[in-house]
This record gives structure tokens, sequence and C-alpha cells, in this order.
């Protein structure tokens, strides 16, 4: 998990994108995407970078006994610890945001979504528990100021925000990087 930028984007040009499984069963979809990314890893999720761009399974926990550190525009709820962050929300599966999260209950079963980009939303809210080393970073090959990088965990501050030679870029709508 310690792949240097220049690691990364030898791996990421070796990757062929038709390994995805797009349009497969949630289940699969979920696991081909897990396995096409895993390698390409630079570092570990932190609660500034672990909503954006990622895939990780929750598991089943119960409700912290305390208000939680942050709630979402959605209404999800999370919890950070040390080791990782609890999620309390009614919506889990493949495509929350730009994210992937399945859910997982205690007897095994795991809620992959709809689709293959298209979550399941429940009547009440789950609370399930990913530890910071168990997500995966959704890596991009981006053009920076004509370089070639490669988004991370080690690089990324934020929904959509790059830091590269100490100026942070912010993704733009037609998937540009710019400096903010």
């Amino acid at each position: 998990m310690t792949n240097t930028q220049k690691e990364l984007i030898k791996k990421i040009k070796e990757k062929d994108p038709s390994d995805i499984k797009m349009y497969a069963k949630p289940a699969v979809f979920f696991k081909s995407i897990e396995n096409y990314y895993k390698d390409m890893q630079d570092s570990i999720a932190n609660p500034d970078n672990f909503y954006s761009n990622t895939i990780t399974t929750y598991r089943q926990c119960d409700r912290p006994n305390r208000k939680p550190d942050h709630i979402s525009d959605s209404g999800s709820m999370y919890w950070y610890r040390k080791d990782g962050v609890i999620r309390g929300s009614n919506h889990w599966g493949n495509g929350v945001a730009n994210c992937d999260w399945a859910y997982q209950y205690k007897n095994g079963k795991t809620i992959y979504g709809y689709t293959y980009r298209c979550y399941r939303v429940f009547r009440e809210y789950k609370y399930g528990f990913s530890k910071w080393s168990d997500f995966i970073y959704k890596a991009e090959l981006i053009d920076i100021e004509g370089n070639e990088v490669v988004t991370s965990f080690a690089n990324s501050v934020g929904y959509n925000l790059i830091k590269y030679k100490n100026n942070v870029y912010q993704k733009d709508i037609i998937i540009n990087y710019k400096k903010v």
C-alpha cells in the first residue's frame, strides 16, 4: 500500500477499464471495482477524504451514544473513531454520491444496491462500521498543469480536492482540475 505517484501512474495505465463489470448484478459490479482499484492505493482513508470516490463494506453495528461528528446534506450521520468510521443512513450500496458503500448485516447478508449504480433506500436507518484501512480509493489519472497525477488518499484533501505541489485543485464539472 505504499505506491508512489510514479508507480500509480504505471499501474493505472496498465489497467483495462473493461475489467469493471458494468451493467452486471450489483454484487458483481462491486467486487469488480474493488478488485480493479485495490492495488492502486498509496495510503489509507481519514475523516477528510473517505467520503469521496471510495469503496468499502460497512459492517452492521450499534448506533453510538453521542452526537455525530458530521451529518451530510442527505441526512447520513458519521461518527469518527481512531480506527475508522461509523455511518448511520437509510441509503446503502453502489452509487452513494460518487462512492460504492455496501452494507453487511451481522448474518453476512450484504446490500450492494438495486443496480450497478443505484443504491438501496430503507425506511429506517442502519448503522455500519468500516476501518480506515478497509476503504479503497477509486484512483483516476488526471492532468494538472500539464502533469499526469493519480488521485489517491495521499493527495485527496476533501470532496474532489487534490493537493499537488503545495496547491489545492478542484475538479470542475468537465473533469478538469483548477487551482483554488
